[in-house]
């Protein structure tokens, strides 16, 4: 695939006027496994700070999803175990850990901005020693270059002992939906199962995550069980190979035929998804863009602040209902949130929207003809008078 430019952080919104950091994207796929990565990935690009916005636990649906996560950890260890988290974000899971006092905890994040005196605001470095029973990687390796080096790294901090808990999206789920905007930046790497497993020579448990609609999944492994025999190769190019990028952009373009008649248009998910859909959109259809209204975000840290790369404000669900028309089409990002959306819609408007989520736009053959047609699946008129 040729390189395309994405913003670097889409996570971290940006103030009127700011101008976006962009970094160059292209995909390849490494070994037999299915590993696929953005090798023009720059890490030196990438800091993560206060105005990284990556919190979903304002969602209901995601609370639900971390306490499931929370409930197999629980299910392994005794109480008083020492749970690790690295990465830890704002500390949202590690709420829940300190909460239910099951656990003694620590957590590690760059971005974290809060008052726990478990939790550190940095990198780990060479030089930590720290005692654990269960190590929790939730969404940080995606991020990391090397992404064995970085798990051979962890063994050297914590004790052979130790087990590690690894949740990272599911690259089988962005390959069956075609998810164009998936794809970002800051996630480096894409695992499918058998990549993920191939770091491990044995794998304690695994699965899909049921709550995200398989978007997610995880295993559970030794440290001392680090296999690195199927990453050898990793820095030579020859074990390296295109990546057809070209479906998901085509994809794209079908699905965006099905919400061409709509004159007035809102986004809602100003996080990943919604910000990297806006990037896409305003290159592969400027004119569809141009019907784009407005962004719509639960996360108040997010709101009265712009999407990178697109311009976009970032309002507050009160501020849509107020702003928002009849015949307006509202395109949800994740369709994990859906429910949860047309619920507060329900609840708020007596205004007659259309309510899509644009992953489940399906495609299909009509007639035997050789072109595919898109057409709604989870599409919801809502009219109250």
């Amino acid at each position: 695939m040729n390189n395309i430019s994405l913003p670097i952080l889409p996570n971290s919104p940006i103030e009127k006027g700011e101008s976006t950091l962009e970094g160059q994207f292209r995909l390849r796929k490494y070994g037999e496994f299915g590993f696929v990565q953005n090798v023009a990935f720059d890490e030196l690009k990438i800091e993560y700070g206060e105005n990284y916005q990556n919190d979903q636990a304002n969602s209901l649906m995601f609370k639900n999803h971390m306490q499931s996560v929370y409930q197999i950890l629980k299910s392994n260890y005794p109480k008083g175990a020492k749970l690790v988290e690295v990465g830890c974000g704002k500390g949202a899971f590690l709420e829940i850990v300190k909460y239910d006092k099951h656990f003694t905890y620590k957590g590690f994040d760059a971005a974290y901005e809060g008052a726990d005196e478990n939790i550190e605001s940095r990198y780990l470095t060479t030089s930590d020693i720290i005692d654990a029973d269960v190590v929790v990687l939730r969404h940080t390796l995606e991020h990391i270059k090397n992404p064995h080096k970085f798990i051979s790294f962890l063994t050297n901090i914590f004790p052979s002992t130790a087990s590690i808990f690894i949740e990272v999206p599911q690259f089988e789920w962005i390959e069956k939906n075609k998810v164009i905007f998936d794809f970002t930046y800051e996630h480096v790497n894409y695992f499918n199962t058998e990549s993920l497993f191939s770091l491990f020579a044995e794998i304690e448990g695994y699965g899909d995550l049921d709550l995200v609609g398989g978007q997610y999944q995880y295993c559970l492994a030794k440290l001392s069980s680090f296999d690195n025999t199927r990453w050898v190769g990793f820095d030579d190019e020859k074990q390296w190979a295109d990546f057809d990028f070209s479906l998901y952009e085509k994809e794209f373009e079908i699905k965006l035929t099905h919400i061409k008649n709509y004159e007035r248009i809102w986004v809602w998910g100003g996080a990943t998804k919604g910000v990297l859909f806006l990037k896409h959109l305003s290159q592969i259809n400027p004119i569809l863009f141009s019907y784009v209204k407005g962004v719509i975000d639960i996360n108040p840290k997010k709101q009265n602040h712009f999407t990178p790369s697109t311009y976009f404000e970032i309002i507050s669900p009160s501020t849509f209902f107020d702003a928002c028309s009849d015949g307006d089409a509202v395109l949800v990002m994740n369709p994990n949130y859906i429910d949860e959306i047309k619920s507060s819609i329900e609840q708020s408007v007596s205004k007659k929207l259309e309510v899509i989520s644009f992953c489940d736009i399906v495609l299909s053959t009509d007639n035997g003809r050789d072109f595919p047609i898109a057409f709604p699946l989870n599409v919801d008129t809502i009219g109250f008078q």
